[in-house]
């Protein structure tokens, strides 16, 4: 067996562009070693701004020789009436580079058939072609054509590097002739190293690169985790710009610089904005006052001579970045920020749907909805909603918004809080934006939860009612995520019973008076409402199911019932599965049958175990009633699982006496339902 070490250095990459470059080599070599026959017991990719490389051990040393049976035409089209091969059999044998054949019976009668014997080849032989081919077939967001080169690529290809058990293999890629040795960092060591797929790791760590990516995480991560302690800061890590970073980079190096004092009291977001958008720098949270802590931690893909000149420059640079923003900033706060809602006039949400302007006036409204029929607003309330709701889209017309998108919200926040309203209104011009993903913070008040929905609401509706709703990966409206943020916030508390329905409906009543031509699909919208529960409640699917087709129209129910299911079936899976299936074979039975909601006349049973079916049934659905707990409900109605299987065990129900038929299913009827209404429809368990 043999080892394999392949590698290609190339000027920087931009980081985007690394891992899928990596990814796609990795497979092409995987799949065409796979069809050579020499796939390989280990494989392993390495990647840095500059070089990727893929190690691979346990290769086979050469191919194994190929012996195959091949089959053609019938024997009728191969072989013509005197016995002498046709142009169609002449054309098998060419193709697979037979000498000889026979013909043997199959599914199409009897067919021309060889066997197509293939030497083995050294995998040295094998590998050069495999190579080419993994160079030829990279993909990039943009390639193009450098020097005198015929190939594209992303940047200008320095070298391509193939050894076998140490050995260096010739070849070629267009122009450019494959080495034998690599080449440590450009700056820290440059110089060439040999190398092969043993040491590989090891020998380019020693000269000052870090092939491995995961180990450039950690380093910095490590970094940061060492700052942070030193200084009692808090680490919150940005996972997007370490990523980012650790493939900017062949041997990670950090520097710390200060942040200068006259742009400290700029919001924390704005410092952490502008440093890591423009320069990919880090900033610390102080774990005492909760401000930005002073210093920023920058890394570099070098080792300076001097620490000092680099803090400088970078300090300067960062300088200048800050004062720009401190500008937009303080123009800002010179304005009336409740009067910049006037502005959004002039900026366009949607043109079926009108302008921002237009967009907070249906949200003002569906939130007054939203805050009387669900919270129980009183006027005080109601007043802040409808003064909140008036304001939350003003810092889109601000300028560090216009500069710096990611901020709408964060620095309203500020601007309200600048402007001289109380903490609870400023902090809803960022709330409502609140949930951007599951399992991210929900809004902290009533008012935010109310704006939350009501602006989700909008761009729900508003979306499928313009044509803009969700199609593949096509969501340019984003409407997926305001489903999933709606349905988090309407299931958070089990105070308000918020209706999904009602909402839409009324904000469809708003769009609609807005643009009469715009119609309403209720269906549509809300069967895909009902398909994000899976998302909001990432639960096995059948569990979902279960709690949704009883009924999804209230989220914080479904929530609740999902939880109630999946406990069950942790906790006490075997009575949950024969109740299942007992409740399976109801629905079965109730199939087609157009049975009224009353209940059974006891008057009609014949049998005892109708009787004690009936009894259970009214004797639970009284003790659920004073139940609280979704649980503690479960477990109770589980309790009639036992003589609900007497029954279908004894009990005949479809007889002919018309009269007794229809109160057995009447009976059974109100089973289901007991079940549906406080369990789930349990059908749709995989059980």
């Amino acid at each position: 067996m043999s080892n394999i070490l392949f590698e290609i250095g190339f000027e920087e990459f931009p980081p985007s562009f690394i891992v899928p470059a990596t990814e796609q080599l990795k497979e092409t070599f995987l799949v065409e070693m796979e069809k050579e026959r020499v796939s390989p017991g280990s494989i392993e990719a390495y990647s840095t701004c500059s070089r990727i490389a893929v190690v691979m051990k346990d290769v086979p040393s050469r191919q194994p020789d190929l012996r195959e049976k091949v089959t053609g035409a019938p024997k009728t089209i191969a072989v013509s009436s005197e016995g002498t091969l046709t142009k169609a059999g002449e054309s098998f044998l060419k193709k697979n580079d037979l000498t000889d054949y026979f013909f043997e019976e199959s599914s199409k009668g009897e067919v021309i058939a060889g066997w197509k014997e293939e030497k083995g080849r050294d995998l040295e032989e094998v590998m050069v072609p495999i190579v080419q081919k993994g160079l030829s077939s990279l993909r990039f967001k943009k390639s193009m054509r450098w020097g005198w080169n015929t190939f594209y690529f992303a940047r200008p290809l320095k070298w391509v590097f193939l050894n076998i058990d140490g050995k260096g293999i010739e070849g070629n890629f267009e122009s450019l002739v494959f080495q034998n040795h690599s080449f440590g960092h450009r700056f820290l060591f440059p110089e060439t190293i040999t190398v092969s797929a043993d040491n590989y790791v090891q020998k380019l760590k020693e000269a000052f690169v870090v092939v491995d990516r995961d180990e450039r995480i950690k380093m910095i991560d490590s970094f940061i985790s060492n700052v942070s302690l030193q200084n009692n800061c808090e680490k919150e890590t940005d996972t997007e710009i370490m990523n980012e970073v650790a493939d900017m980079t062949e041997y990670p190096y950090p520097v710390l610089g200060d942040i200068p004092p006259k742009y400290r009291d700029l919001p924390p977001e704005l410092i952490t904005k502008v440093l890591k958008k423009d320069q990919r720098y880090f900033t610390l949270i102080e774990k005492n006052s909760g401000k930005l802590f002073s210093k920023f931690i920058s890394i570099l893909n070098n080792i300076p001579s001097d620490d000092t000149v680099v803090i400088k420059g970078n300090e300067k640079v960062v300088s200048g970045r800050l004062a720009d923003a401190a500008f937009y900033y303080g123009d800002d706060l010179k304005k009336d920020f409740e009067k910049l809602n006037e502005k959004l006039k002039e900026m366009l949400f949607q043109k079926d749907l009108g302008s921002y302007y237009d967009k907070i006036q249906r949200v003002t409204k569906i939130s007054l909805f939203i805050a009387r029929k669900y919270f129980n607003a009183d006027e005080k309330t109601l007043q802040k909603v409808e003064k909140a709701a008036s304001m939350i889209k003003n810092d889109l017309v601000t300028g560090v918004v216009f500069e710096f998108p990611d901020l709408q919200g964060v620095i309203g926040r500020y601007y309200a809080k600048a402007a001289g309203f109380d903490d609870e209104l400023s902090s809803v011009m960022e709330e409502h934006y609140w949930p951007v993903n599951a399992g991210d913070t929900l809004p902290s008040t009533v008012i935010g939860k109310i704006l939350s929905m009501a602006d989700k609401a909008d761009t729900i509706v508003g979306g499928f009612m313009a044509g803009m709703k969700p199609t593949g990966s096509k969501d340019k409206f984003a409407i997926r995520r305001n489903a999933l943020g709606f349905l988090c916030v309407a299931s958070a508390s089990e105070e308000t019973l918020v209706s999904i329905k009602e909402v839409f409906d009324y904000t469809a009543e708003l769009i609609a008076g807005f643009n009469p031509s715009l119609k309403y699909g209720q269906e549509e919208i809300y069967d895909f409402m009902v398909a994000r529960y899976q998302a909001l409640l990432n639960m096995d699917t059948p569990v979902v199911q279960s709690a949704a087709k009883a009924g999804s129209d209230i989220p914080v129910i479904v929530k609740k019932r999902a939880e109630t299911i999946n406990k069950l079936l942790k906790d006490k899976e075997k009575e949950v599965t024969d109740l299942a299936q007992l409740y399976k074979r109801g629905c079965n039975i109730l199939k087609k049958q157009n049975i009224p909601d009353r209940d059974p006349d006891p008057e009609l049973f014949e049998q005892e175990e109708e009787k004690r079916l009936f009894f259970a049934v009214m004797e639970v659905s009284k003790e659920v009633e004073g139940l609280t707990d979704n649980l503690d409900i479960a477990l109770k109605i589980i309790t009639i699982k036992s003589v609900l299987d007497l029954f279908f065990d004894s009990v005949f129900v479809m007889t002919e006496d018309d009269a007794l038929k229809v109160n057995r299913l009447k009976l059974i009827k109100k089973v289901v339902t007991l079940v549906t209404e406080q369990i789930g429809d349990i059908s749709y368990l995989n059980i």
